[in-house]
């Protein structure tokens, strides 16, 4: 069951960051950390977006479990 909720939330997440970063004129600038070479950000940016998801599902559980 929690597999399916964390599938359904990253490609819920993933969609959404496309029509977003479709839709800003400026999305390359958002992702300049991680597309240009030798960059020494790109590490701590890739870590943060990926754990993104994450912080996006136990928030949902946070607020269930209040309920």
């Amino acid at each position: 069951m929690s597999g399916i909720i964390v599938g359904a939330a990253a490609a819920s997440i993933a969609a959404a960051a496309t029509v977003i970063l479709a839709a800003l004129p400026d999305a390359q600038a958002l992702l300049s950390p991680l597309t240009e070479g030798s960059n020494e950000y790109a590490i701590a940016t890739a870590s943060v977006l990926a754990s993104l998801p994450m912080l996006a599902i136990m928030s949902v559980l946070a607020i269930s479990g209040r309920e």
